[in-house]
């Protein structure tokens, strides 16, 4: 899967707070199709392509807390037919399905209400790409039918496709305006698309690497460390150079 973004940064491994360690690794792997790399008694590396960890999961004894942290993790794969897999072959409860005009993407959550989303892109040429550099996203209903229909074989056990990369993370936060500035300033990362609650922002010509909103800011609280939940995400930065000036700016 080719990633012509003109990007300097990109997402590498999530890491999950978990609580039930053995049911998420089960939902991962069964219904998610991610695949285990590595373990101990407390954690989990998760792989796609058995080299590369994109998802860890680690054991809390911490309760389920209602705090800012993770909207939703986005596994990015290749294509339509990859994505359809996913509405027949695992008999997942969906939570939505939409087309943003740039991709199509399908959402649910794991069983400690951590948001997925599994997605492909579209190709650039149907972007909506405006002269100053925004990619304006829309939320419309997803041709389910010609997504199912593109589906001759399936397989009994599947398995996400090898390429498939988280290629963004959505945050709850206090502020998403703030956020969104604190980032684009940090990471050099461009302004996409924003509205007073939610900012997505990106690196080059993606649609976003990061988004953040506060539809549920009244009601969360503040994140500590441990809680369930996001842990942490990695953004692998191009160049030794590029790390090096990022980090002047993160202090």
């Amino acid at each position: 899967m080719t990633y012509p973004y003109n990007s300097t940064i990109s997402l590498g491994k999530v890491s999950l707070n978990v609580t039930d360690l053995a049911k998420m690794t089960t939902f991962y792997t069964s219904i998610i199709g991610l695949q285990v790399l590595s373990q101990d008694t407390t954690s989990r590396q998760l792989t796609t392509d058995g080299k590369t960890v994109i998802l860890e999961l680690r054991q809390t004894p911490l309760p389920a807390n209602k705090a800012y942290g993770l909207y939703h993790t986005a596994f990015l794969v290749p294509d339509r037919h990859s994505l359809g897999l996913h509405f027949l072959t695992r008999g997942i409860s969906l939570e939505g399905a939409a087309d943003h005009g740039y991709s199509e993407a399908i959402y649910l959550s794991d069983p400690e209400g951590n948001g997925i989303e599994i997605y492909h892109d579209k190709a650039v040429e149907q972007w909506d790409i405006r002269d100053n550099g925004q990619i304006i996203g829309v939320t419309e209903p997803t041709d389910t039918k010609s997504i199912l229909e593109q589906l001759t074989d399936i397989p009994k056990h599947f398995l996400l496709a090898q390429d498939t990369r988280i290629s963004h993370v959505h945050l709850s936060v206090k502020n998403a305006l703030d956020s969104s500035l604190l980032y684009q300033k940090v990471f050099d990362l461009g302004d996409k698309m924003t509205i007073p609650s939610a900012s997505w922002i990106a690196s080059g010509n993606y649609h976003h690497h990061l988004a953040f909103n506060h539809w549920s800011a009244p009601y969360l609280k503040k994140h500590q460390e441990g809680t369930p939940g996001l842990a942490f995400l990695t953004i692998h930065i191009e160049t030794p150079l590029l790390f090096s000036a990022t980090l002047k700016k993160a202090r």
